[in-house]
């Protein structure tokens, strides 16, 4: 008997994934979808007589969208809705992440969690490296408070500058760096010390102007439940041989609840005058 369904319960989509159009491979894949719809539209334009009465509508020029929420945001989603890459830090090519400690003075000097960036910069002749560090503050009751600024040429905190020193092990590799408050701050005052630092465990992200997504192929993938026996699941998945993210509006609620919404148009290869806008599968 031939498998032939029609009225169907839809149980869930299960994921999207997006494919390179050249080479089939894949792009992203999101896995916690929420309100899915699938959209068309046609351009009608309407025949009439001599008389102005309509003898009939011609259509043409279809098109499709789908739009949807992830449950959670998607770094490989933004990056694609903004025309990038992702950047995957490695031990050879590390991400520069910018961060900041609030710190206790003890000692007269405070130690910052991570190694922060440097710059190799000549002094009176003779190459020195320069850690990235401008200014260190003071925090008074949870506020920025008093600025001081690195002194680069010196050996020796002053009354308004801080130094820095590199901490190295007995192996004399680096193992953090030590900063020297200015002489002027008490031990047991807290800095807030704003810096970078490099590290292969980190992802990146940047939003271009001159970049925007490029075309793919998508596949929705879903479930199924025959309307008489809901025990009875059917795969279900639409593909799209071409389809483009929409990025006149991407957000990203930037809350603990907030969902990543995105909208593909689908559209049909030009060069291909029966070519499929999208087509709907449904098997046992």
């Amino acid at each position: 008997m031939a498998f032939n369904v029609n009225e169907l319960v839809l149980d869930k989509v299960r994921s999207l994934t997006a494919h390179d159009l050249a080479s089939g491979e894949m792009l992203f894949r999101l896995t916690s979808l929420e309100d899915p719809s699938l959209s068309c539209t046609a351009e009608g334009e309407e025949i009439v007589d001599a008389i102005g009465a309509v003898i009939t509508t011609l259509y043409r020029a279809k098109k499709a969208t789908f739009s949807a929420s992830n449950s959670l945001i998607s770094l490989d989603l933004a990056a694609r809705q903004y025309g990038a890459e992702k950047e995957v830090g490695s031990a050879t090519s590390m991400i520069e992440v910018p961060t900041y400690d609030v710190l206790t003075v003890s000692g007269g000097k405070v130690t910052p969690k991570k190694i922060p960036t440097s710059t190799e910069v000549e002094i009176e002749g003779v190459k020195t490296k320069v850690y990235d560090i401008g200014y260190i503050y003071t925090l008074e009751n949870n506020e920025i408070g008093t600025s001081y600024a690195h002194d680069t040429t010196d050996t020796a905190a002053t009354a308004e500058k801080f130094i820095v020193k590199e901490v190295k092990d007995d192996k004399q590799t680096v193992t953090g760096v030590e900063i020297t408050v200015p002489t002027t701050v008490k031990d047991g005052t807290k800095i807030y010390v704003d810096y970078k630092y490099k590290t292969e465990n980190a992802n990146r992200i940047a939003n271009k102007t001159s970049q925007f997504p490029e075309s793919c192929g998508m596949k929705i993938y879903a479930y199924f439940r025959d309307k008489c026996n809901d025990n009875t699941v059917y795969s279900g998945i639409i593909i799209s041989p071409k389809a483009k993210l929409n990025p006149e509006q991407v957000e990203l609620a930037l809350t603990s609840t907030g969902k990543h919404a995105f909208e593909f148009t689908m559209m049909r290869d030009y060069c291909d005058e029966d070519a499929e806008l999208f087509s709907i599968i449904v098997a046992e």
